[in-house]
């Protein structure tokens, strides 16, 4: 079973070539665009790489916050889909009973619930409120015990466990050559995360841990997603805790716009405002490659520099066209009906895998 690619490619990297690196934001977001705020984190933090741009404390406990508020929301979804793909209704409203709450937060944080554009190059667009912080607060006191009653409802399904467990199994020999990442990585038993790895954010100044599974089936890849919630939650409560004082976006006049207040006002920081982005600006020649942990699995940027203000070349490294190299390995020799649940496995969206 090969999977045939290409029926949503929009030739998304050839497009960033002729756009100024700050108007490539937008485009992130269509990529996967259940968890568009990962993909705008990672693109910024590629640019800010070649650019050798420090960001603010504040932005990066923001980001950090924002990050696995996001993974939440896309496992959520994730959960909810595969549950009704299987039988599992119930679970499908609850998820987006939960989702909704955290969309409705972002909408009150940026204007947007899904296609959101709210990472900038050098920070962020605009400042958590004390509003956002209580009721993002008391989402995460009641979002244990949700996480209690899918885990209840589903362990005692038997249409959901015949269906999850010992189905897709991949070794994590295998998944580490098909290079597989994320939630399917780990499945296998695999302890490989970006943000232990190689930390950025804030995710190095708290405290978590890396679920990992230990059959590499569709149900230990559940079963580290629903524990990956439950790290999220605890690494919001700590970056909320620590949020500390300061500007949301890098001292950085040359890259950065002056803020919207100025440019209302004062002649010279609209002149500045508009030359940044009709005429953008210049990055050091070079090449820098920039992953981040995305809610899917690792989630890259590569971008070539010929000192100008646009990309030369940009690749995108997504886990969801590399995990769909292994389909065809992880479905042989079940059935046709396993498909359904081995293709929802990877957690896949094709925006992000046709780019």
């Amino acid at each position: 079973a090969t999977p045939d690619l290409g029926y949503l490619h929009r030739g998304v990297e050839k497009l960033c070539e002729g756009l100024a690196y700050q108007q490539i934001i937008p485009h992130t977001d269509r990529l996967d665009y259940v968890c568009s705020m990962t993909n705008n984190y990672a693109y910024v933090r590629a640019v800010e790489k070649l650019l050798n741009l420090t960001v603010p404390p504040r932005a990066e406990y923001i980001r950090t916050i924002v990050a696995e508020t996001q993974r939440i929301i896309g496992h959520l979804f994730w959960l909810g889909t595969q549950a009704l793909d299987i039988g599992a209704m119930t679970v499908f409203f609850w998820t987006f009973r939960e989702r909704e709450v955290l969309l409705d937060i972002f909408e009150k944080l940026c204007g947007a619930r899904l296609t959101l554009n709210y990472y900038r190059i050098g920070g962020v667009d605009a400042d958590f409120t004390p509003d956002l912080v209580q009721r993002l607060g008391a989402f995460l006191d009641a979002f244990p015990t949700h996480l209690h009653e899918y885990d209840d409802l589903l362990l005692t399904n038997r249409i959901w466990l015949a269906r999850t467990k010992n189905v897709a199994v991949i070794s994590a020999e295998d998944a580490v050559n098909f290079g597989c990442t994320g939630p399917v990585l780990r499945g296998s038993g695999v302890a490989y995360d970006v943000r232990k790895a190689e930390p950025y954010g804030a995710y190095d100044k708290v405290e978590w841990e890396i679920p990992v599974g230990k059959n590499g089936d569709t149900y230990d890849r559940y079963w580290v997603r629903l524990e990956e919630m439950r790290q999220s939650a605890k690494i919001i409560r700590q970056c909320l805790a620590q949020l500390p004082d300061g500007p949301i976006i890098a001292d950085a006049p040359q890259i950065i716009p002056p803020p919207k207040q100025k440019v209302m006002r004062d002649m010279e920081s609209l002149i500045h405002h508009f030359i940044i982005f009709t005429q953008g600006f210049k990055t050091p020649k070079g090449e820098t490659y920039c992953a981040s942990e995305a809610p899917k699995g690792e989630l890259g940027f590569f971008i070539v520099s010929d000192g100008g203000s646009k990309p030369y070349r940009m690749k995108i490294r997504s886990p969801s066209f590399v995990h769909l190299g292994a389909f065809d390995h992880m479905a042989r020799g079940y059935l046709i009906a396993d498909i359904v649940t081995i293709f929802g496995t990877y957690d896949v969206v094709m925006g992000e895998c046709d780019r």
